[in-house]
């Protein structure tokens, strides 16, 4: 059965970078919306703590609230060119042992600081953005001998930059053990009313031959998530067309943060996801 999801919030954008809106403009956007914190605010740390989640990890959230807040942090980075991973398969090779489950599948991309004559505040503030985003791993209790995976890397190509990751599948109802609607006939009727067009079905998703087989696999079990990936219109990006329109390009985006602690491999392991 093929299902589609409903369309996401806006979560990595060029479209704050067009015309008219100037480079001050961008900035005070980011420094004055309300969605979240702009990545440079100075000691970002003191405004955040973890919140113990379930298989999904410790999720950051808002510190000093009376209510549980996702932790939103925003910023404008260079998607990098090296070590792109936004693609509809991720470059999945399910003859690779290390690649895992392709219901596991995690895209990714490198942010690194956007050199640019008119935003030159973007590689101005970029260190100040590293620092808070390193500093969130000491949030957690350092248990010995653990090893830490940080979002922030050091790559041949890249330089310092961020990892950023988006979960292509979710698990549905079925794979949870819940039940759905039925007609009358006895048959699982879905309705999705904000469903979007067929280019991204899950069972249409636009994966190489390698991936095919095991794409049918996961198909009665999870629903896809495309990436929240928007252009300059604010239309969805197509899957297809990932590659020409993020790859090496600036972009606004809004980014939350993971903490999954791996006791079986003595890791702690941090993720800035989509």
């Amino acid at each position: 059965m093929s299902d589609t999801t409903t369309s996401p919030a806006p979560k990595l954008s060029s479209s704050a970078l067009i015309p008219p809106k100037t480079p001050a403009s961008v900035l005070n956007k980011l420094k004055t919306s309300s969605g979240g914190f702009y990545a440079e605010t100075p000691r970002l740390a003191y405004c955040a703590e973890y919140f113990t989640g379930g298989r999904d990890g410790n999720i950051l959230i808002t510190k000093g609230l009376d209510y549980d807040e996702e932790f939103i942090i925003h910023g404008v980075f260079k998607i990098s060119r090296n070590n792109f991973f936004f693609t509809p398969d991720g470059n999945f090779n399910p003859a690779n042992v290390f690649h895992g489950h392709l219901a596991d599948l995690e895209l990714s991309c490198q942010l690194t600081a956007g050199h640019s004559k008119a935003f030159k505040f973007l590689s101005k503030d970029f260190p100040a953005v590293v620092n808070n985003l390193s500093a969130f791993k000491n949030l957690v209790p350092k248990e010995r001998y653990y090893e830490t995976v940080s979002v922030i890397q050091d790559t041949i190509g890249c330089g310092r930059s961020i990892k950023l990751s988006h979960h292509l599948f979710e698990a549905n109802d079925e794979a949870q053990g819940g039940t759905s609607d039925e007609d009358d006939n006895g048959s699982t009727a879905v309705t999705h009313p904000d469903s979007l067009s067929s280019e991204f079905d899950i069972g249409t998703w636009p994966v190489a031959n390698r991936c095919k087989g095991h794409l049918q696999d996961v198909t009665s079990k999870h629903n896809i998530c495309p990436l929240p990936a928007y252009d300059q219109n604010h239309v969805l990006i197509p899957p297809l067309q990932y590659e020409v329109k993020l790859k090496g390009v600036l972009v606004e985006v809004h980014m939350a943060f993971y903490h999954h602690c791996m006791k079986k491999s003595r890791c702690d392991i941090f993720e800035a996801v989509l």
